[in-house]
């Protein structure tokens, strides 16, 4: 004869419904999360995108491989007077305007609109000269977790294979073009004290940067010598607390605009 099932008490049934409910909500929360975190990428991703249609100029005027693309400075300046340059390091997704505040704080958490996004826009050091006179201009941009936005694929250069296949930045500036060949790059924290934009001799210029190829996670064929300028780019690293991975290299200045 079958046994009958025992019924739950009323207690039971409040105490089950409530762990339901609780469960769901759970459940639900970190669903908005995952759409936020989410949502404020596809965000930022098509600004960025809708942006490059705006001040891009191709030619000729169709957007193939062959195809010489120009900046319309003027439009971009429309949209953010700090406008400063534009970074481009071809095969990866960084291809970004470049602006240049007057502290290190806003531009974190804004677009060049003005738009408040965690994603930022890329931005030079505030104590730095915007036209890439000083003998070290600082470069920073979050490395957004699981999405290719901003620097994320700085830190690709842990991997000496990424460096053997992504040798030189662009940097265009209303004023004339650049190239960055990467010398060096590391994992680092946030408080190490690892930006340092005045010297007071060669050497000391000289010292700071072989601290960085001593520690670097790859090997380039490039150097920086006392009579070079530097360009170091800054994003997060999620290897330590507080971690951030700093690429430093040669800049050269190949033409005048």
């Amino acid at each position: 004869m079958a046994k009958k099932k025992k019924k739950l008490t009323k207690t039971a049934r409040i105490l089950l419904d409530a762990v339901m409910v609780i469960s769901l909500g759970t459940a639900a929360f970190s669903g908005y999360q995952l759409w936020k975190g989410t949502e404020k990428y596809r965000v930022a991703g098509k600004s960025y995108d809708d942006l490059r249609d705006t001040v891009m100029i191709y030619s000729p005027e169709t957007k193939d491989e062959e195809s010489k693309r120009t900046i319309d400075w003027n439009a971009l300046a429309a949209v953010d007077s700090n406008i400063a340059a534009w970074i481009e390091l071809e095969g990866s997704t960084i291809d970004y305007p470049v602006v240049h505040g007057t502290d290190n704080s806003w531009y974190l958490k804004h677009l060049m609109d003005g738009t408040y996004n965690d994603a930022g826009t890329v931005f030079i050091d505030a104590e730095n000269h915007a036209d890439f006179s000083d003998r070290v201009t600082v470069m920073y941009a979050h490395h957004m977790l699981d999405d290719p936005l901003m620097f994320a694929e700085v830190e690709n250069y842990k991997d000496q294979s990424y460096y053997d296949s992504h040798k030189k930045f662009l940097i265009h500036t209303p004023e004339a073009e650049y190239e960055m060949y990467p010398v060096a790059g590391y994992v680092t924290s946030g408080t190490a004290g690892y930006i340092q934009l005045s010297f007071a001799s060669d050497e000391e210029y000289t010292e700071y940067v072989n601290s960085f190829i001593a520690r670097s996670t790859f090997v380039s064929e490039e150097t920086i010598g006392p009579a070079d300028q530097a360009l170091m780019l800054s994003t997060c690293s999620y290897d330590i607390a507080d971690g951030r991975y700093v690429l430093i290299g040669r800049l050269e200045k190949v033409s005048d605009n």
